[in-house]
């Protein structure tokens, strides 16, 4: 509670900073807009003048207002987040200007390759002896048209927005398993065989896909099929997973923007329970998915 307490007071202070500089760029930019037309009006140069230099210093104010926002993003954020981390996971890391290496995704063949990429919020640790690496991850595509001049015009359009989860376990399998949920390419199916279990309801949500028949049904158990489905009825969007080498990729494309703070909303914990639901889905998955269990050591 004292953590949250001094955050809050930090907070607070950054809110009167940005709501000053705020107010003062709009009264600037008031008079300046007023200014302005009553010059252009009346042909008054200097007020013209004064018009566009009044404008000019509330953009300048608008930047610092920014700079004030960015500064909670930043330092507020970090601060925060760190904290909650370190109260339930081993040697973890915060570092929200990173992202899981594009590479990694790409090597597992579970999402298309993108032509253009960001991400945020990336956190690495360790949770009952498992480690994981979690981040924001928004990959696009490249689309080109022309119109009947010949003019052409490029645009990215988002294909996957979500999070990217990566567990690493001490057992190292020579097999592959994906289970997919959505489009699928060809390409990623190479040299695996379809799967089908005896859930109708897992088979019509999930395409699976194993280098062997008995390596995919290791994993892909009663209790598993009840899992997943369980996993994922908490996210909008699709989810897709493999099991390849010691590790388990998961990609939940849900278009949503996790580890958020509003600058406006206190600091407390009645508002941090959205806030904390994002963090509590990385043990989760592991409890859920006995990713500390026999199975996965060596």
């Amino acid at each position: 509670m004292d953590k949250l307490q001094a955050l809050e007071e930090k907070r607070l202070k950054i809110v009167k900073a940005y709501q000053k500089e705020q107010t003062t760029g709009i009264i600037l930019l008031v008079i300046g807009i007023i200014g302005f037309i009553i010059g252009l009006l009346n042909e008054i140069s200097p007020l013209l003048v004064i018009g566009i230099m009044l404008f000019a210093i509330a953009i300048y104010f608008f930047g610092k207002a920014r700079n004030h926002h960015n500064t909670f993003r930043k330092v507020i954020k970090k601060d925060l987040i760190t904290s909650l981390l370190e109260d339930q996971f081993e040697s973890v890391t915060y570092q929200p200007e990173l992202m899981i290496n594009v590479s990694r995704i790409n090597q597992v063949g579970l999402v298309k390759r993108p032509d253009k990429y960001t991400g945020e919020d990336y956190i690495s640790g360790m949770y009952k002896g498992v480690k994981f690496e979690v981040s924001d991850v928004d990959l696009k595509e490249r689309h080109e048209t022309r119109d009947s001049n010949g003019n052409r015009t490029v645009t990215y359009e988002t294909y996957f927005k979500g999070r990217w989860y990566i567990y690493t376990f001490e057992r190292q399998f020579e097999d592959v398993l994906k289970v997919v949920e959505g489009r699928f390419n060809s390409a990623d199916k190479r040299g695996l065989i379809k799967i089908e279990t005896e859930s109708i309801q897992f088979n019509k949500k999930y395409q699976i896909y194993a280098s062997t028949q008995e390596y995919a049904f290791y994993h892909i158990t009663s209790s598993l099929i009840e899992k997943l489905l369980e996993l994922e009825a908490l996210h909008r969007g699709t989810i897709q997973y493999c099991y390849i080498k010691n590790e388990l990729h998961i990609g939940v494309n849900d278009r949503h923007d996790y580890m958020e703070l509003s600058l406006k909303k206190p600091i407390n914990e009645a508002t941090l329970k959205d806030f904390m639901s994002d963090i509590d889905l990385i043990p989760a998955i592991i409890n859920e998915l006995r990713l500390d269990s026999q199975k996965f050591k060596r």
